[in-house]
């Protein structure tokens, strides 16, 4: 039986790809794209219209709207630029979710100007917490948990880490004030050119699950 409803957040909690990503800063890239051209195509009629009737429609009103979808598909540009230059790093996952006291196994994809060296790899869990600060109370992510291997730089690479054990409750957790997320993150040495981060889907087990792994 596969789980379902409550017991199953990874449903409907983040729009998760089963298959992996390719990081923060190319997907930031591709929305900013679509929305761009999705503006530009908008707009384009009342274009038209302020080119054949000025009278209807003000050209100065439409030149100001037009900025919109320039500034989205320059941004779109940029950070597709950005991900290219830090690595094209792309994380296909073995499977989805991952669960608390199972391996997590993806596969890390690198672009082919990477170049030599090593890449730090990082599996961490973050928590938001409310710490002391001089200026009061606040609320802030601390990590709850981190481990850390270095790989050699490669266009394909198989990564496993060692998930904690269900009891230390640290799965994914994105709604409310301690609200809870996994990440991996990138960093490259000794001349390799990458950096990057992966919101990762590790989640408490479902019930069915455990009760069947206890």
């Amino acid at each position: 039986m596969s789980p379902s409803g409550g017991d199953s957040p990874w449903r409907n909690d983040h729009p998760w790809h089963p298959a992996g990503g390719p990081g923060e800063l190319e997907r930031r890239g591709r929305k900013a794209l679509f929305w761009g051209a999705a503006a530009a195509a908008v707009l384009l009629p009342w274009n038209g219209l302020a080119a054949g009737r000025p009278d209807l429609v003000p050209a100065g009103a439409v030149v100001v709207a037009d900025l919109v979808p320039a500034a989205l598909l320059l941004r779109g540009a940029w950070l597709r630029r950005a991900w290219r230059s830090r690595g094209a790093a792309r994380l296909r996952f073995e499977r989805f979710p991952f669960f608390l006291g199972e391996p997590f196994e993806a596969e890390l994809l690198l672009g082919a100007h990477t170049g030599a060296g090593v890449v730090e790899v990082t599996l961490a869990c973050l928590e938001r917490r409310l710490l002391d600060s001089p200026h009061g109370p606040s609320r802030r992510e601390v990590e709850v948990f981190r481990s850390t291997q270095v790989i050699r730089a490669a266009s394909r690479t198989a990564i496993a880490f060692e998930l904690p054990a269900p009891e230390r409750e640290i799965g994914t957790s994105l709604g409310g004030e301690d609200a809870r997320r996994w990440e991996l993150r990138l960093r490259g040495r000794a001349g390799a050119g990458v950096q990057a981060a992966f919101p990762v889907p590790v989640y408490a087990p479902p019930a069915e699950r455990a009760a069947l792994a206890g």
